[in-house]
């Protein structure tokens, strides 16, 4: 492959991460005002609340949560797809949220998003080759024959061929689409992937080879992952670190192997409950936690612990006061008064509690 893949960073976009992670955001917050009929005005929905993620150079950060937790809004704020009312994204050291045209044009080239389908996010009519060869035309000053050998690379470099370029997005698979997608994304040779669900609308046996080629090209070329699921299954796997969100706030993250052997949350004990497991055996005795209800309305959530009108210990302290972060024995942090009222965890995990007996509420064994 020719150089053009390793180039330097844009000179003046930033310090190019020197020693400092590839994404820092910090208090990140994104609220929409929602229209309640033609004479009651607007009220707001605080769809990310106070959120900080950071993700260094080749490393995965997988984002789960129910639908409406808000993953994939805080994914579209930190690429300034939507505009975030307050809070602090840095890609590699260089503060984006203050910036405009030019300046963010410059700096979008350092960042980009694989979507959850691939067809929508093709358009239908422009071969593949112009499909890929986009970003170069809006961002590079080419000539055309260094322009087709740069698309040409990039896709031998997903696995599909050179004889693919000529053809339509109809004309391909769901995970052939996917690779086009994220050829596509790579032109630049970005410093951080955000990736919506892209392996969710995928079968088995192709979710499998699109993760093993994304993690050859992150191996490649140092990209850090933001990678956005419901598959915890799938988390678990390219994900060094994983944040766990409700109702628009991380309410637990840590190393993948912590948080998936000792949560320190109800909320992610009971995501990883519904994990299918290998063995059939385990799986039929093991406790399924079944959370009662929906997420409650964004527009008017929950005093205190926003997971306390859903969550099997709840104690009186979660209905008035707001958790603070606690750090986590392994790493990480977790908001739950869990450790430090009631059993008094201390960091420990959610799973040493003594489970509520009443009636079984909200618990419920297999599937």
């Amino acid at each position: 492959m020719s150089d053009w893949t390793h180039s330097t960073p844009d000179p003046g976009a930033g310090a190019g991460g020197a020693g400092g992670p590839t994404l820092d955001a910090r208090d990140l917050r994104v609220t929409f005002q929602l229209k309640r009929g033609m004479f009651r005005g607007r009220v707001p929905l605080h769809a990310v609340r106070s959120v900080d993620l950071e993700i260094d150079a080749g490393e995965t950060l997988g984002l789960v949560g129910e639908s409406g937790s808000g993953k994939s809004t805080a994914g579209r704020a930190i690429l300034r797809l939507l505009e975030p009312d307050e809070g602090s994204i840095r890609i590699d050291g260089q503060e984006i949220t203050g910036l405009k045209g030019n300046e963010l044009r410059r700096v979008r080239r350092k960042m980009q998003m694989v979507f959850q389908d691939p067809y929508s996010s093709l358009d239908p009519s422009m071969m593949i080759a112009e499909s890929i060869g986009e970003p170069l035309d809006v961002h590079e000053d080419l000539t055309a024959s260094q322009r087709r050998e740069r698309v040409g690379e990039l896709i031998e470099l997903v696995k599909l061929s050179r004889g693919h370029l000529s053809r339509y997005p109809y004309e391909f698979s769901g995970g052939q689409r996917q690779r086009v997608a994220l050829a596509r994304a790579i032109a630049l040779n970005p410093r951080l992937l955000v990736l919506d669900e892209a392996v969710s609308a995928l079968d088995v046996s192709t979710q499998n080879q699109v993760i093993n080629l994304l993690e050859e090209i992150q191996q490649e070329f140092d990209m850090a992952y933001l990678f956005i699921a419901h598959d915890l299954s799938v988390v678990r796997h390219i994900s060094q670190r994983v944040a766990v969100m409700y109702l628009g706030q991380i309410a637990e993250h840590g190393p993948t192997e912590r948080l998936f052997e000792r949560p320190g949350h109800p909320y992610t004990e009971a995501l990883l409950s519904a994990v299918p497991l290998p063995d059939p055996d385990v799986q039929r005795s093991r406790e399924r936690i079944v959370l009662p209800g929906d997420i409650p309305d964004p527009t008017n959530p929950p005093t205190g612990c926003m997971f306390h009108t859903r969550c099997p210990y709840v104690m009186d302290v979660c209905k008035e006061v707001e958790p603070e972060p606690y750090p986590m024995q392994g790493g990480g942090v977790a908001r739950c008064h869990l450790h430090t009222d009631g059993p008094k965890l201390g960091g420990g995990s959610v799973r040493d509690a003594e489970r509520p007996t009443p009636s079984g509420a909200g618990i419920s064994t297999g599937f």
